[in-house]
């Protein structure tokens, strides 16, 4: 080809690239076609899900070969001697953290690879060797993953271990070393000499010797961009030396086109080729032939090689040799292009017409009814019967959900909604060897949406807001229902008044409460309201110690006082901080602890002298109305976080300690009165926790709670609000 021609074609590079890289590559890509990533099964355990062909989603979350067990004792025994020489540092990097989790993620990581899934000392698929990685991904495994955050430490691992380099290094780039981690990991330069030793040799003909003149320009980021599109197309180094191409078009494309074009294009034409995708191959040699290329003898044009018509012969469909297969099917061919008509009950799921319609949609597990649907085994034996899915269950497991798509996806010993058999709900107590638990107990409903949540020996006190109006109400312990403090009547559709209501906290049996109206107290035995202020708009957070009141503002910075009697008083400003509003409160007897929305923790005495800082850098949800986050017992504060952690910090500022971590979005928090017992939080996610005060398990309270917030407990049981404003109660 001359050197003019090839000048003139420089342009199409562009046109190539969807060809090359598939639909789903460009702006839409959200992953690479064929890969797995590591992802939770509705039962909790770590499974894989695959990208689809076009690279824009992600396919059902599935069990993987050899499937996770918990723990890093399994990983350090197991996984880790399994895995190749060169990613086990960062296996016992994992295994040295003690974190269950971050061991599961890990080994679902690798399983989802096809590594750890034989006994120890074998690689993928239980062969010798393992699969090997090059120097960015067992970087990447060794030396990044383990020091990253919990939310990124699972994309890092399903990164990694898929062994592409070029997404790789873009991982270091983008989501490690543009947060500032893992800034001194940069082996790019390495991944020439990787290209060279570790994928071209594994190429066939003409491909090979290609890939070897782009190893030796030593040009990093071009040999990474090659390595990215190898792994993609299955190769370098997942596919053995020898393993075969799918079918022609994949090997006439090599064999007869890719040498002839320039070397950019010829890159580009090695990787649609050795993908053996027929699809892939198909439309890069379409591309490649609108601009005169690779025609039909593979050369400079002409429709020569022995056939005559390209575009209209099934037998040299689009180029010669071509067949349009009649396999189930009666085959055509137009503008180059096979189309099949598959008979009934067969189908084309391989998208390759040289094959026909092979599959048998009737009766195939993998493709029942239609291509792609795949009957489930996931705790079950799976028949496909007249292009319908039909499942046999375990022992001890169930198709709850009627879907045989997902398998028999209910444990019946432990599912709290289905304990035993199919639909038989806890109630939100837990379920073990198929029995339930004594359940949460319901006090009230219909007082959406609380706020905040505080108890006496008889009754609990209930404020929030509705659509409506504001709830403000008085819950008794036992017998249950909600009767408004203003009226002692039960709230109507509009709550209890057209105020908005914020935070509570009680003077013996009288309620303070803060909101739009202003602070208010409550006279616990009837009788109008007592506006104790008006003067500070948007009165949040409060505590009191039965003489003073102290509250924060929404809007206004600080923390102000009044005096627990008096009426109509303008609320003195105690910090002189006007730029924070907002935070949440805690007291004791002479300090007020203040989590203010900056993400610190102040001490103060409660005439706002000596105020310092005793915490920092926490993560503080500025857009959830619920004030109690912030928990005091006689040493300690307690607090939740966004970020799924739960904090204990004694109260001069020293041993932060973090009780509990990766907790589904956790809500408000209490604690045991004195300095022993537990702490209990509620997770939005559905569940009520408790947790030693000194650390150790967490224990699961009740599940199905969707969406709790507020929370409150006693000597003898937990009490929580959900936004949908049902009132609980469960036996601690």
């Amino acid at each position: 080809m001359a050197k003019l021609r090839l000048d003139s074609r420089l342009g199409i590079a562009h046109v190539l690239a969807l060809a090359l890289l598939g639909a789903g590559c460009g702006d839409d890509a959200i992953c690479s076609p064929g890969a797995l990533s590591a992802c939770f099964l509705p039962d909790g355990t770590l499974g894989a899900q695959q990208c689809d062909e076009e690279g824009t989603a992600l396919g059902a979350c599935a069990p993987v070969a050899g499937g996770p067990r918990p723990g890093c004792a399994h990983l350090g025994e197991a996984c880790c001697p399994a895995l190749p020489a060169e990613l086990l540092a960062g296996c016992n990097a994992a295994v040295s953290q003690a974190n269950d989790a971050a061991c599961d993620d890990f080994l679902a990581s690798a399983n989802a690879a096809d590594l750890c899934t034989g006994g120890p000392g074998e690689g993928a698929g239980g062969a010798p060797g393992g699969v090997p990685h090059g120097p960015i991904c067992a970087g990447l495994l060794n030396e990044c993953c383990a020091a990253l955050p919990a939310q990124l430490r699972e994309a890092c691992h399903a990164t990694g271990f898929r062994g592409n380099e070029q997404r790789c290094h873009q991982f270091l780039e983008s989501d490690a070393s543009d947060n500032g981690f893992c800034t001194d990991i940069d082996p790019a330069a390495e991944s020439c000499d990787y290209l060279s030793e570790r994928c071209c040799p594994s190429l066939p003909e003409g491909a090979r010797e290609r890939c070897a003149a782009l190893a030796g320009a030593s040009d990093a980021a071009r040999c990474l961009d090659y390595l990215g599109g190898a792994a993609d197309a299955g190769r370098c180094p997942r596919h053995a030396e020898e393993e075969p191409f799918s079918a022609a078009p994949c090997d006439a494309l090599l064999d007869t086109c890719c040498a002839t074009l320039e070397p950019e294009l010829a890159y580009a034409c090695d990787l649609a080729a050795i993908s053996g995708v027929h699809a892939r191959c198909e439309a890069f040699t379409s591309s490649i032939r609108a601009f005169g290329l690779c025609l039909g003898d593979g050369g400079e044009g002409g429709g020569g090689g022995g056939c005559d018509d390209v575009s209209s012969d099934v037998n040299n469909c689009g180029f010669c040799g071509n067949v349009c297969g009649d396999q189930h099917a009666t085959p055509s061919c137009a503008a180059g292009t096979c189309s099949l008509a598959c008979d009934l009950g067969h189908d084309d799921c391989d998208g390759e017409p040289g094959t026909g319609c092979e599959t048998d949609v009737g009766s195939d597990v993998n493709n029942c009814g239609s291509c792609g649907t795949i009957c489930s085994e996931r705790h079950a034996a799976a028949t496909c019967v007249a292009g319908a899915c039909v499942v046999a269950c375990d022992a001890g497991y169930a198709d709850c959900d009627g879907d045989p798509l997902t398998g028999c996806e209910v444990a019946l010993a432990s599912d709290p909604f289905h304990c035993g058999a199919c639909g038989n709900d806890c109630a939100g107590g837990l379920c073990d060897a198929g029995e339930c638990s004594p359940g949460a107990m319901s006090l009230a409903s219909g007082l959406a949406v609380p706020s905040a949540l505080v108890l006496d020996d008889s009754a609990l006190y209930l404020v929030g807001f509705q659509p409506a109006g504001g709830i403000a109400v008085r819950v008794d312990k036992v017998s249950g229902g909600a009767t408004c403090l203003a009226t002692a009547a039960p709230p109507g559709f509009g709550g209890c008044s057209a105020d908005r209501f914020e935070d509570v906290a009680l003077i013996g049996a009288d309620a303070i409460v803060t909101g739009s109206p202003g602070v208010l107290r409550y006279p616990s035995l009837g009788g109008a309201a007592i506006p104790l202020t008006t003067s500070v708009p948007d009165p949040w957070a409060v505590v009191t110690d039965g003489s003073d009141v102290w509250f924060t503002s929404l809007s206004q910075g600080g923390i102000y006082r009044v005096d627990a009697l008096a009426s109509g008083q303008r609320a003195q400003e105690i910090t002189g901080v006007f730029s924070e509003p907002g935070g949440a409160l805690a007291s004791d007897a002479a300090h007020l602890y203040w989590a203010r929305t900056d993400g610190t923790i102040v001490k103060l005495r409660k005439d706002g002298a000596e105020r310092r800082q005793i915490a920092s850098g926490q993560v503080v949800d500025t857009t959830n109305l619920t004030p109690h986050y912030l928990a005091a017992d006689a040493g300690h504060l307690f607090w939740s976080s966004p970020n799924g952690l739960l904090f204990r910090l004694a109260k001069d500022g020293s041993d932060l300690v973090v009780l509990a971590d990766d907790q589904p979005s956790p809500a408000g928090v209490a604690v045991d009165a004195g300095d022993a017992g537990a702490v209990y939080w509620a997770n939005r996610a559905g569940s009520i926790r408790k947790v030693p005060k000194a650390g150790g398990d967490v224990t699961t309270l009740a599940v199905g709670q969707l969406d709790a917030i507020a929370i409150a407990v006693d000597e003898a049981s937990v009490y929580w609000a959900t936004r949908a404003g049902h009132v609980r109660k469960i036996a601690k």
